[in-house]
């Protein structure tokens, strides 16, 4: 189970605990977008602003699976498949899934991709601006 931190629960609606009711171990890409999608679709919270190690940023998750996305994760393959499942920062950070529900920032207009980690993780670096770490390197 992964539950959201005390931190940013009241970002969210009551009931929903983030994703914290979703198992995401040993699950594709796409089986865990859906997975987001299906609970949290067309949910917004937070709201950008100064944060704590960079600016925090507001969550925009889609209504459904968008295509198409992924050509701008592909300098990354070894990733493997990744699926777009929000939209942050005013639509300047888009977030996307891999296998196993872990979950990757892709800033825009720098065309960086960040490893944020495992659903809860993601959810409180965007959301109080916690540091993101080094962007990842693509591929050679």
């Amino acid at each position: 189970m992964q539950h959201l931190p005390t931190s940013i629960q009241h970002l969210f609606p009551p009931g929903t605990g983030g994703v914290g009711f979703l198992k995401f171990a040993g699950q594709g890409a796409e089986d865990v977008a859906v997975a987001v999608l299906s609970s949290l679709g067309g949910l917004r919270v937070g709201a950008t602003g100064p944060g704590v190690g960079q600016a925090k940023s507001d969550i925009e998750f889609h209504q459904t699976l968008r295509q198409g996305r992924e050509v701008v994760v592909q300098p990354w393959r070894r990733l493997g498949d990744l699926k777009s499942v929000a939209d942050a920062h005013h639509g300047h950070i888009m977030l996307f899934v891999g296998r196993g529900g872990r979950f990757y920032a892709f800033t825009d207009p720098d065309s960086r991709l960040y490893d944020l980690g495992s659903f809860p993780a993601a959810m409180e670096k965007l959301l109080l601006g916690l540091d993101f770490g080094p962007a990842l390197a693509p591929d050679p």
